[in-house]
């Protein structure tokens, strides 16, 4: 009997690469007029799209291909940065061979990659304040995750991710990397041992989280490791807790409104007015309805690293209230509203190489070419949760031997989530309530 489409990138465990985790067998489940591949590589220093399509260029188009068929899509877009000038030549040598897919140069701005702006750029379509793309008749895909549905087609399941290793490392490097290995082990193949005063940042510059714990596991959704000095100022700003950033806003906050001037989701026309946020928050005022402005903000981060003159962080203020918001049950609510985009959104555009500039990691942007190298693992942590929706349920015993690329963990029924693989081969030495651990045969001997 054929397998469907669908289960059979359900069964590889495939998922969106590049973002949260959205289960891809659920994203495409429905028909769409267009598709669009987000290649923008949109946070500063990261390499994997670029290196994917110049090493995989044959299994992107291929699987890009089979998702337009399956979506039923009369046109697939590739959206990457005309300054990649390389990466463009290799592909349209091949698409000669696919009529229906198409290349659009994107202007190096930021933040080209936000999956909302990216529509707009590529099909001048306004995506309705807190939807999806799919309500203007288009899905969106990340390169890596397009290049795991043409695997999937094959039987291949998802047991490594492409990471970029860069800033302060000894050779900046993107690497096809095991799910499970820790992140000193990955840092380890730069050269970087001694991690004494260095931090990392996990994806991105802007919108990544802080790392201190390098044990940490690589997941499926991890794309980035930036190595830097713990003194550095985006460390030091990412390290400031709310109750800072509030005092330095009611300090400092002059609402000069150039956060709103800047932010990407308000020149889209969603309303977002992260003044108006920080007015309410500085002076402990109870708008309901200025707050609701929050749960429109994308945390982009470009309000609290580039357009602020004082430094002020509107995005963490930001964030603190939407999270309240959605405690108290307040969602967006869009009825009786037509969205449109800014006639200033083209002029308001924030250049990546200034951006940069002003969050100093001039030094840091530098190639980091794809790098092939055989692993020698002696330990992964698999964590069971990888993905949006429900953890996945380990379906292996202890002390069992597992082969690479064999199913340990199956989401349960028609919940939303995603089967976990074994990364490597060998045996499960400890089960936890959210984690597999499997050491090589010859480590546990």
């Amino acid at each position: 009997m054929e397998i469907k489409f669908s289960d059979m990138i359900k069964e590889a465990g495939v998922v969106g690469a590049g973002g949260a985790g959205f289960p891809t067998n659920v994203k495409l489940s429905s028909k769409s007029e267009y598709i669009i591949v987000n290649a923008a590589e949109c946070e500063p220093l990261i390499r994997v799209d670029q290196q994917l399509l110049l090493h995989y260029t044959d299994d992107f188009l291929a699987g890009l291909q089979i998702i337009a068929d399956e979506v039923q899509a009369s046109k697939a877009y590739i959206a990457i940065k005309a300054k990649h000038t390389e990466v463009i030549h290799q592909l349209n040598k091949k698409l000669v061979n696919y009529p229906s897919i198409e290349i659009y140069p994107l202007q190096n701005f930021y933040p080209a990659g936000d999956e909302q702006i990216i529509v707009y750029e590529v099909l001048k379509k306004v995506v309705p304040r807190g939807g999806i793309p799919l309500h203007v008749g288009c899905i969106v895909c990340n390169v890596e995750t397009v290049i795991n549905v043409y695997g999937a087609t094959k039987g291949k399941s998802v047991t490594s991710t492409f990471v970029t290793i860069t800033g302060e490392v000894n050779k900046p490097s993107t690497y096809e990397l095991p799910i499970g290995m820790s992140f000193k082990d990955a840092l380890a193949l730069c050269g970087e041992e001694n991690l004494e005063n260095k931090v990392g940042i996990l994806n991105g510059a802007m919108m990544g989280n802080i790392i201190t714990d390098f044990e940490m596991p690589i997941t499926k959704t991890t794309k980035a490791i930036i190595l830097l000095n713990s003194k550095h100022l985006l460390i030091k700003e990412k390290s400031k807790t709310i109750e800072q950033v509030l005092k330095q806003s009611r300090i400092a906050c002059i609402q000069c409104q150039k956060c709103t001037d800047l932010c990407p989701r308000d020149l889209l026309g969603h309303d977002v007015k992260p003044h108006k946020v920080m007015r309410i928050a500085n002076y402990g005022l109870t708008d309901y309805s200025g707050m609701k402005t929050a749960l429109g903000c994308s945390e982009c981060g470009a309000c609290e690293l580039y357009s602020c003159p004082n430094g002020l962080s509107p995005r963490q203020v930001n964030k603190m209230i939407k999270q309240e918001l959605r405690n108290a049950g307040v969602k967006i609510d869009n009825e009786g509203k037509e969205f449109s985009a800014s006639q200033m959104i083209e002029y308001r555009k924030i250049p990546v190489n200034r951006l940069i500039s002003r969050i100093n990691l001039e030094k840091y942007d530098v190639p980091a070419p794809l790098i092939s190298h055989n692993y020698d693992l002696k330990k992964v942590v698999i964590p069971l949760n990888q993905h949006q929706g429900a953890p996945a349920i380990r379906i292996v015993e202890q002390n069992t031997y597992v082969e690479k690329g064999q199913m340990i963990a199956k989401i349960d029924g028609d919940k939303l989530g995603a089967n976990i693989h074994a990364s490597i081969a060998g045996i499960v030495t400890d089960i936890s309530s959210d984690s597999i651990t499997i050491e090589s045969e010859m480590e546990v001997k």
